[in-house]
């Protein structure tokens, strides 16, 4: 086993795309899953961050139920449901362009 190193690594978001196929429960695919982690994959492939920055697309998280679509950002640890692409640029101001400023 091999440990990763994070030590260039700014902060993780986390987008749920769960989809339950046959099930009439919501999950975050039915709203605008994809959506969102594009949005966020073309902000970080515009700003050649990628490396910085990681963006990895989940399963359930739990909240798909509610008010799907789930994204989480470390190291914060903060979560939001019912994200749409349209909430990604406050999300990336308010949480993700304060740690290149440091």
């Amino acid at each position: 086993m091999k440990r990763v190193d994070t030590t260039q690594c700014l902060a993780h978001v986390l987008v749920c795309v769960n989809q339950r196929p046959n099930s009439e429960l919501p999950s975050c695919a039915k709203g605008d899953a994809e959506g969102v982690y594009e949005a966020f994959r073309r902000w970080l492939d515009d700003s050649g961050l990628r490396t910085r920055i990681w963006l990895t697309r989940t399963q359930c998280m739990g909240w798909c139920h509610i008010e799907g679509t789930t994204v989480a950002i470390y190291p914060e640890g903060i979560w939001y449901r019912a994200v749409t692409a349209d909430d990604c640029t406050a999300l990336i101001d308010e949480h993700l362009l304060p740690l290149l400023e440091n």
